[in-house]
């Protein structure tokens, strides 16, 4: 097993807001679980739109369709057709990319 699998933790979204809430003095827990959520439906919202929401430094997130392809289904071992589908992509930011990489300023 890599370092890397051992150290994997589920940063949930309970742990972000206490996370946030410790580093933002006067909003409590709940008030910025309200923002978080607020700033999550607003992306959810744009991106389903077909909007790019970009956040500079930390990423960009598009709608990107998946065309129709061919598959099989693994029951029955038939060929069947899986529909084309929207579906969110995500490209992280340089300041992002430095800061997993180690490069970054800490």
């Amino acid at each position: 097993m890599t370092e890397q699998n051992e150290t994997k933790a589920i940063y949930g979204k309970q742990t972000l807001v206490k996370d946030v809430a410790g580093r933002v003095s006067g909003l409590s827990q709940q008030q910025v679980g309200a923002v978080i959520d607020a700033t999550l439906k607003a992306i959810q919202e744009r991106v389903a739109s077909g909007q790019n929401v970009t956040l500079t430094g930390f990423g960009t997130f598009r709608r990107s369709t998946r065309a129709e392809r061919q598959g099989t289904n693994i029951r029955t071992r038939q060929p069947i057709t899986i529909p084309a589908a929207n579906v969110v992509r995500f490209t992280a930011g340089s300041i992002f990319k430095d800061a997993v990489s180690g490069r970054g300023s800490k």
